[in-house]
């Protein structure tokens, strides 16, 4: 029972000690215990390290440092600068494919007021898009899984889509027309399906709150997004998609049956 309250301890210790490597990365390494009897300087075996309880204790401290600092190094580098997300449906398409790696940059979300028309943006869908389910949780563990994104933890859905309406604006998306704000027609030539929307595109004109976007998908007769479920808090807004890492070259050729034209014949 004892040498378990010292672990614990020892897990304590190596938090602090992550933190203070991360402030003070010059300060020397941290002494190790005398050697175990029976190892020599040069002896690295994983046995070396959990020979005694002052071995124990100090391997505990160390590793729990080092990941300290690699996991606030990780939080810092994705909240603070971006992060790296896979397209996994057809709603951006043609300007993303499936399977597509994109880089979030989330600088901007820092220094700036609002996101700009056009805009490609990753963020968590608002409760009125899972059937008044907020499936954003807060507690420790969910955040914890959220700020490092670890690929084992549990992450929440994300969803991706342009941003078309702003603060202020006054839009409208009318059947077989297009998208209206203020009054005027929207161009968009990354759009895949023209001007023909579905039925249900034909809504109306609504008015952009402080704090709002209005998001659609580029596929737009296949995209859930804001003429489904209405508008975007800024809250829920993960980064703004920024450049598409790679697309897999996966595309081969295939042999099919000739159909040869007798004319053209040598």
């Amino acid at each position: 029972m004892d040498e378990i309250i010292n672990i614990f301890k020892a897990f304590i210790l190596g938090l602090k000690e992550g933190v203070t490597d991360l402030i003070n990365w010059k300060k020397p390494p941290r002494e190790k215990p005398e050697l175990p009897e029976g190892y020599a300087e040069e002896d690295d075996s994983f046995s070396k390290y959990f020979a005694n309880a002052a071995w124990r204790l100090w391997t505990v401290t160390e590793v729990t440092a080092q990941v300290t600092v690699v996991l606030i190094l990780l939080i810092i580098i994705r909240e603070g600068i971006g992060e790296f997300r896979y397209i996994p449906s057809e709603s951006m398409v043609p300007t993303m494919q499936v399977g597509d790696k994109l880089f979030v940059e989330k600088i901007s979300k820092h220094f700036r007021r609002k996101y700009n028309r056009g805009d490609i943006i990753v963020f968590y869908p608002p409760k009125e898009a899972t059937d008044d389910k907020d499936e954003l949780y807060y507690d420790p563990f969910s955040i914890f899984a959220r700020l490092t994104g670890l690929p084992f933890l549990p992450q929440p859905e994300a969803y991706i889509k342009r941003v078309v309406g702003i603060p202020g604006d006054k839009i409208r998306v009318r059947k077989n027309q297009g998208v209206f704000i203020n009054g005027e027609r929207l161009y968009e030539p990354y759009h895949h399906s023209s001007v023909e929307f579905l039925p249900e595109y034909d809504t109306r004109e609504i008015e952009i709150p402080e704090g709002f976007y209005y998001v659609l998908g580029d596929n737009r007769n296949f995209s859930f997004d804001s003429h489904y479920w209405g508008l975007l808090p800024k809250s829920r807004i993960i980064g703004r998609a920024a450049f598409i890492i790679y697309r897999p070259l996966d595309e081969k050729p295939e042999l099919r049956p000739a159909i040869i034209d007798p004319s053209l014949e040598p």
